[in-house]
């Protein structure tokens, strides 16, 4: 009755804990958790035993080596994780109280013992990971608080939230952002649209006979079970046998989605876009992955809920809290504004996910820090009249990548340059007209250590989140503003035939063109022309009898 199709809104969800130094052991082992839970294949695994719960991952964290992701030492311990490993307890804030625990069907029943659906199996594969590293004999305790808990967590009396807290929302009327630190995002949340399904009008032209609708009907239904819109009815096409083959570009694609995918796959690495689009065209590959869009007119494209998301990057510490504020309240009003959309729009076939780390209905509750007031590399901005920027490139040789942003015209033409100029009018209507982007065009770890060391002030919004930096998470090393938005590579396979109205007028020439028997089509022309020609007859001698 309904096909839906993704809203390309994305909440993300992750464990949140207390600012400061007194975290950072505990938020290196939870992410070394959850890493490991992503590369192990355990969301796909648990949101499959749970359905109709539907799993996106977001990745501001991701190793395919995850001893780079590694746990801190036991025995060196600090903070939160030492008091952890002390009491044997790990303390995680749960929505709820003890006499009214929540049942939120597929997604968690918590009246029950043990708790069933997605978060709680996820908690069981996630304290898995935990346990192998501290030992098993570390207990998850809930604590079970409908208000007031957050204060626990931000003193530290309780170690972090559950996961499934919301990561973009307000706290005491500011983001939370700028009050909790958080986790390697766990997944996220993609909100679908839906509309009526378009139903489809048969006409027989020169027979009425219902058989051949039923049958037209049928053929329909069964092209239908063969098409493939969603990874879930890919991964059950690949579970049920036939072509296991799936086509990448490279391995370090395959490897990117291996743990959404079913573990029957036979990857296939090709060398060129052309040569994978004619191996799914000829069915020697189920389908396919490629970054950006294939053609729609020949294939069905969906996502591979995986999502790369992209933000500014700034040094860690105190200089940079301020930038951070203002990057981020600008971000925010160019999402309300419907920026993002603007500059995807004017540039296809560009696609641009949202990615929810901010969230504000108004703008206003995410305010500028005032100019007179500003320290650190916001101060040095708006002293200098420049905002130094990282982009990746050389003075003699700016990239040129198609749609996403060509640095070689004048003026740059794409999204991220079309984004970036959105971005600096807001930031120039709160901090002067006078203040110049200025590019740093670098490669490799140069600009990085420029980055970090605050001679630049910040990168492009296009550099990767989920990288490594000196082979560790550069969540670690680096502050990042709000998500801008997310990259979401598809998949894509070949599309059945539906409409057979080509064929021919008639429910004779639309069902033979789908069987595929070209002797029927011949066979139903013959037939119309039998038909046209005895009714020709008949009016001749209708009209010498009058």
């Amino acid at each position: 009755m309904f096909s839906a199709f993704s809203s390309d809104l994305v909440s993300p969800r992750a464990f949140q804990m207390m600012p400061g130094s007194a975290t950072n052991d505990l938020m290196h082992a939870v992410d070394a958790a959850i890493v490991r839970t992503h590369n192990g294949g355990d969301l796909l695994r648990v949101a499959e035993a749970n359905p109709p719960f539907e799993v996106t991952e977001v990745h501001t964290c991701r190793s395919l080596e995850p001893a780079k992701v590694p746990f801190p030492i036991a025995s060196t311990a600090t903070g939160l994780l030492k008091d952890v490993l002390d009491n044997k307890r790990l303390r995680v804030l749960a929505y709820g109280t003890p006499a009214d625990k929540p049942d939120w069907k597929q997604d968690g029943n918590y009246e029950v013992d043990p708790p069933v659906g997605f978060w709680p199996e996820y908690m069981a594969a996630f304290m898995k990971e935990f346990h192998a590293a501290y030992g098993n004999d570390i207990q998850l305790e809930r604590v079970w608080m409908t208000a007031g808990g957050t204060d626990m967590v931000l003193n530290g009396s309780i170690h972090m939230t559950e996961p499934y807290y919301i990561y973009e929302n307000l706290h005491n009327g500011t983001l939370k952002k700028w009050s909790h630190k958080f986790s390697c995002i766990v997944m996220g949340y993609e909100q679908q649209f839906f509309s009526k399904r378009r139903a489809k009008v048969i006409t027989d032209a020169v027979t009425s006979d219902a058989q051949c609708a039923a049958a037209l009907k049928t053929c329909e239904d069964k092209q239908l079970m063969n098409r493939i819109t969603t990874r879930e009815e890919l991964n059950s096409k690949l579970e049920s046998g036939g072509n296991v083959k799936m086509g990448f570009l490279s391995q370090a694609n395959f490897l990117s989605v291996q743990s959404m995918l079913s573990t029957k796959v036979e990857p296939v690495i090709f060398l060129s876009k052309p040569q994978l689009y004619e191996a799914v065209v000829n069915g020697s590959l189920r389908a396919a992955l490629i970054s950006g869009v294939p053609d729609r007119t020949n294939f069905t494209v969906f996502s591979t809920d995986v999502i790369s998301p992209r933000a500014f990057q700034t040094m860690p510490g105190d200089r940079s809290v301020d930038l951070l504020k203002a990057l981020d309240a600008v971000i925010v009003r160019t999402h309300n504004a419907g920026e993002l959309l603007a500059a995807a729009t004017a540039n296809p076939p560009f696609q641009a996910v949202e990615v929810h780390t901010c969230r504000a209905d108004n703008p206003g509750a995410v305010p500028f820090p005032a100019a007179s007031t500003a320290t650190g590399l916001l101060k040095d901005v708006l002293d200098s009249k420049k905002l130094r920027v990282l982009a990746s490139g050389t003075p003699g040789n700016y990239p040129n990548w198609g749609q996403d942003g060509n640095y070689k015209a004048t003026p740059m033409t794409g999204f991220w340059p079309d984004y970036m100029e959105f971005f600096m009018t807001r930031f120039r209507a709160e901090y002067g007209i006078d203040i110049v982007l200025e590019r740093v065009w670098q490669l490799g770890t140069a600009g990085t250590e420029m980055v970090l060391n605050g001679t630049v002030h910040m990168t492009e919004p296009y550099y990767i989140y989920e990288s490594l930096y000196k082979d560790l998470p550069k969540k670690w090393s680096h502050e990042f503003s709000c998500v801008v938005m997310g990259y979401q590579q598809n998949f894509f396979a070949l599309k059945p035939a539906m409409d057979f109205t080509a064929a021919g007028p008639t429910c004779d020439y639309q069902l033979a063109a789908c069987q595929g028997n070209t002797a029927q089509i011949s066979a139903a022309r013959s037939h119309q022309a039998t038909f046209l020609l005895a009714g020709a007859v008949a009016l001749a001698v209708e009209a010498l009898l009058h």
